[in-house]
């Protein structure tokens, strides 16, 4: 399976070679179902709109795309996206902190993480869900460990892979599942770094 990637400061698009089975918690075409890629918007940090579906929507008919998994972002798309690509898997974030939370509290509705993981290889359905629980606990171990709690206000995760019955779980105690968790810690250290250097104001 290939991913193709086409990025500027205001957007980023990533095209899959065939349809992909993909589970996403996205405002735009998330849920369960076969998705052609995904694309990332970059918003103005004030943004606030009560049909964001619309920006989405435009965008894709625009760009002539079918079925994409939509994200909105208010980062730098240049300094904040960051990509990890091996024989495996492929996996994109952009990583904003301002307005961590705090499970039970209430936070402020600002900043995201968007992390987006295409696996090349064939899974059930169950091992898919494994691997989401994986990208999700690592996402709070990286930030718990930093004290950054436990993500943001509008944190947003896409999981898309081949449907097959090569691979049966994917927990933390498989390879494919530590595979994965590896690069995660990677780009949520990187992501974390930057945004601590660059000196971000929540």
């Amino acid at each position: 399976m290939k991913i193709s990637l086409q990025k500027n400061e205001k957007y980023i698009i990533g095209r899959f070679d065939h349809a992909a089975e993909t589970i996403s918690s996205s405002f735009y075409n998330g849920g369960k179902g076969k998705r052609n890629g995904f694309f990332i918007l970059q918003v103005e940090r004030d943004f606030n709109t009560d049909d964001p579906s619309s920006l989405a929507r435009g965008f894709e008919r625009s760009m002539d795309l079918d079925r994409y998994v939509g994200f909105l972002t208010a980062v730098n798309l240049s300094r904040n996206t960051f990509l990890q690509e091996d024989e495996r898997f492929f996996i994109l974030a952009t990583i904003g902190l301002g307005h961590h939370c705090i499970p039970g509290k209430i936070c402020k509705s600002s900043r995201t993480i968007n992390i987006i993981s295409v696996v090349k290889e064939r899974l059930t359905e169950n091992a898919a869900m494994d691997l989401l629980s994986v990208m999700i606990s690592t996402k709070v171990f990286s930030l718990t460990s930093r004290g950054y709690g436990a993500g943001t206000p509008s944190d947003s995760f896409m999981l898309s892979y081949l449907k097959g019955s090569d691979i049966f779980y994917g927990g933390f105690a498989t390879d494919i599942g530590r595979a994965l968790s590896s690069l995660i810690l990677k780009i949520m250290e990187d992501g974390i770094r930057e945004w601590e250097r660059s000196g971000v104001e929540d």
